[in-house]
């Protein structure tokens, strides 16, 4: 299963939910109540959005990107979808799970998950992964706990992210690991900066590519701002309520952060072709030419080859050179004697400047006419 898996995970800092184990040691500054709650963890791949040609044709997708995460992850593939709207062939699944993350490992397990995704029925060409605001807390090293960011917690947790892009690694499956955004608490701002660290440093050591877009939605002091350019250039709000999350617009600028990489996995993707693509004539001269070789050498045409058209006027006539010497037939040197020579009144005129006589009607007559 070759190709980009898009890893977005992101949520919910405290875990919300009926069955998100609650952890009093949190200290991740995010408030579950003000966070939009999707209606289901994830988008199944029978509700990604159905490709179709101009027209209403039905057209099969040959490139299928994953957005996997919390609810980072959610708004991830919803730019990506926006993104990609206009090609039919290429088709987003939301694979989002809120309130998860790469710590609570007891509550979801994202390395499984990966694994199941990558070894699934289900092809998957791109995945891209952003989480992490969910992870600012204590993590559990068997039966010792580790405070948030500590060497010991950092270690842990660096081995989770190379384990999880080496999981599609082994797959052959390329990896996007988006870094966070700037953030509106200025503590949480600090902690989101070490994990950027982490996830670059961790990430592109397993394999997998790190996409920074931290001065995409900063300040000119690479500080929190809400609002900034959009995808056209104009000045929107980018960031949500919370200070942590996108809007539609943010969605979608998130999502021009992965154009790159994603059409450098599209493009690797495609069956290769010994010949390259020729404009229409130059394939049709290519094609006469071999045809009128196999003539010569009094082979056929293989079974299934484009065959010659009949032959046509040509656009053109010889190409004469402009400034090269003239040569005599038979490509002998020439000699003064070999070289022809204009008529002498007309070397006279051009080349000496001598007048010609007039003639009786012409423009140059200028004698009075005889009555």
């Amino acid at each position: 299963m070759a190709g980009l898996l898009v890893w977005a995970i992101s949520g919910v800092a405290a875990f919300a939910g009926s069955d998100a184990p609650a952890d009093p040691a949190s200290t991740t500054p995010i408030d579950a109540r003000k966070i939009r709650t999707a209606a289901a963890d994830f988008v199944p791949a029978s509700q990604a959005r159905t490709p179709s040609a101009p027209g209403g044709v039905p057209m099969e997708a040959s490139f299928f990107i994953d957005a996997i995460g919390d609810s980072l992850a959610v708004l991830a593939a919803e730019g990506l979808t926006q993104a990609y709207a206009d090609k039919p062939d290429i088709a987003v699944s939301g694979r989002a799970r809120e309130s998860s993350g790469l710590v609570r490992d007891d509550y979801y397990d994202w390395i499984k998950a990966a694994r199941d995704l990558a070894n699934g029925k289900d092809r998957v060409d791109f995945v891209v992964v952003l989480l992490g605001i969910n992870d600012i807390q204590p993590l559990r090293d068997g039966a010792a706990s580790c405070d948030p960011l500590t060497d010991k917690w950092r270690e842990i947790y660096g081995q989770r992210i190379e384990k999880l892009v080496e999981t599609f690694q082994l797959a052959h499956i390329a990896v996007a690991w988006v870094g966070l955004p700037p953030m509106r608490s200025e503590r949480f701002n600090a902690q989101a900066v070490k994990l950027n660290e982490l996830y670059k440093e961790r990430a592109e050591k397993a394999g997998g590519r790190y996409i920074d877009i931290w001065d995409a939605f900063a300040d000119q002091n690479g500080q929190y701002d809400a609002f900034g350019p959009d995808v056209s250039g104009q000045t929107v709000k980018l960031r949500g309520v919370d200070g942590i999350h996108f809007t539609k617009a943010g969605s979608r600028k998130l999502a021009q952060f992965l154009d790159a990489e994603i059409k450098r996995a599209y493009e690797k993707s495609k069956p290769s072709s010994d010949i390259a693509t020729l404009p229409p004539d130059i394939e049709q001269a290519a094609i006469d030419i071999n045809a009128q070789i196999r003539r010569e050498m009094g082979v056929g045409a293989p079974s299934g080859a484009p065959v010659a058209s009949t032959p046509r006027k040509p656009p053109a006539g010889p190409i004469q050179s402009l400034t090269g010497q003239p040569i005599s037939p038979g490509g002998a040197l020439l000699t003064r004697a070999t070289v022809q020579r204009e008529p002498p009144e007309i070397e006279d005129v051009l080349a000496r400047g001598v007048p010609v006589d007039p003639k009786p009607g012409r423009a140059d007559d200028f004698s009075w006419p005889r009555h």
